[in-house]
């Protein structure tokens, strides 16, 4: 579902996937060959400030992504795992968001870290580029090199090539 609110119409790309039970309302931009799966709401509806996602981005099912106080900017080649709620953050490229975080209003994310599952990351936190940080509130554990880094700069491609299919008709809704 994609609604226009106020005259703020969402701006997708053509070649983005959005699941039909998606919401995605106001001023909301989503790149090319990103995606929006199953069940996640996408809501700018107030203050000015816009939710951006970035070129081949999946946000994942049962996501509830809003803008606050400041715009939710997430960069392309990112990951947002499933039940993820967000408000306000900048998420830098290639980024990989775990299942059921919750990221608070002001907090940046670096470029290719990762957010364990079920972490809250508190509001102005920044996380540095290529760390794995996890827990309540979330704190960095580790930094990630090697064949770990090797695979999150593969993450986005997975949901990539699953959206392509699902764009190309692999799929019926039979009920």
């Amino acid at each position: 579902m994609i609604i226009e609110y106020k005259g703020k119409r969402p701006n997708i790309s053509p070649t983005a996937f959005i699941a039909p039970t998606a919401v995605i309302i106001g001023d909301v931009t989503i790149g090319d060959e990103a995606s929006i799966w199953w069940g996640a709401v996408l809501r700018s509806d107030q203050n000015a400030n816009p939710i951006v996602i970035g070129a081949r981005t999946s946000v994942q099912d049962n996501c509830v992504i809003h803008s606050g106080e400041a715009p939710t900017i997430i960069e392309e080649d990112c990951t947002i795992g499933h039940g993820a709620i967000m408000e306000g953050p900048l998420i830098r490229r290639g980024a990989i968001i775990g299942m059921n975080v919750t990221l608070l209003e002001n907090v940046e994310i670096g470029e290719e870290a990762l957010i364990g599952a079920g972490s809250v990351v508190t509001p102005h936190t920044i996380i540095p580029p290529r760390v794995l940080a996890a827990g309540v509130p979330a704190t960095v554990k580790k930094e990630i090199t090697g064949e770990a880094l090797h695979w999150i700069k593969m993450g986005s491609s997975t949901y990539v090539n699953l959206s392509r299919s699902y764009r190309s008709g692999d799929y019926k809704i039979i009920g």
